[in-house]
């Protein structure tokens, strides 16, 4: 609250950080300098008078809640461990219920890592299921009401998750090739989905669960499946549910949250997506 005080104080930092380096004008070319327009969230040229709009395109564009809330509610999602809850948003920003729960999921959207991570060296992949209890039926695999997820964890970097339609070969290897560097060392379970990755030029290795195996030397999956637990206990204690549709937003924060959590200022990297 002390570095960002007003709203002129932070239009002026975003401006700075998407125009702050822009020393000719896009309308006239000339070699100009912005200056912001008084009781708009805009900046003029000082030459031919064009106006920039720092807020064009970002997550911030139209809202007319206040930026040093939106600036509040980044710093939130940087400090906390396991997420806030739009309820609690609403609480500690004073807006409404739809108002925050908008806004955090704006903020998610610049917590996506997804294009970004590339893995290799020793890989943990495996697969999870999230979802509400439902009363009879099948359990486990192919049970109502869950929600299919995958997972990708760097040993000592960074993960990589997402839910998908189903466990099977076609849907699980694409995605595997296309986040982890061929040659890398992946680690998993007995599951026979991955029978095929030695013949896509990985150094496949795996434990057997269902022998109550859990790690042979160096081959294990215990980093992907407590990340998988933490992650439940986040999600379900802070947010109690989640829609599927929404799911892939959440697991992008947590996803950030993991990758950056070492010599990163997280508030400073999720302000820099704007």
């Amino acid at each position: 609250m002390l570095r960002f005080p007003n709203d002129d104080v932070c239009l002026d930092v975003i401006f700075q950080q998407r125009y702050g380096k822009e020393e000719f004008c896009p309308s006239c070319a000339a070699k100009t300098k912005f200056h912001r327009v008084k009781k708009r969230k805009c900046y003029a040229c000082q030459q031919c008078g064009h106006h920039l709009y720092p807020l064009s395109g970002t997550v911030m564009e139209r809202s007319t809640t206040p930026l040093t809330l939106w600036f509040y509610a980044i710093y939130e999602f940087s400090t906390t461990k396991n997420g806030i809850s739009a309820k609690e948003l609403q609480r500690k920003l004073g807006v409404t219920y739809k108002t925050a729960w908008r806004m955090g999921h704006k903020i998610r959207e610049l917590m996506n890592d997804k294009e970004e991570v590339s893995l290799s060296g020793i890989i943990e992949i495996d697969e999870s299921l999230i979802g509400g209890k439902a009363k009879g039926g099948k359990r486990g695999w192919g049970a109502e009401k869950k929600t299919c997820l995958f997972g990708m964890m760097e040993r000592g970097g960074k993960v990589k998750t997402m839910p998908v339609e189903n466990r099977k070969k076609e849907t699980l290897l694409p995605l595997i090739k296309d986040s982890i560097e061929a040659g890398s060392t992946v680690n998993s379970d007995e599951y026979k989905g991955y029978n095929s990755l030695g013949q896509e030029g990985y150094n496949h290795k795996t434990v057997i669960h269902s022998k109550y195996q859990w790690a042979q030397e160096d081959a294990y999956t215990n980093g992907i499946e407590g990340y998988w637990s933490n992650l439940k206990k986040s999600i379900f204690g802070t947010h109690t549910w989640v829609a599927p549709k929404h799911l892939q937003n959440y697991l992008n924060e947590f996803d950030f949250r993991h990758n950056h959590r070492n010599g990163c200022q997280m508030f400073e990297e999720i302000l820099s997506r704007l």
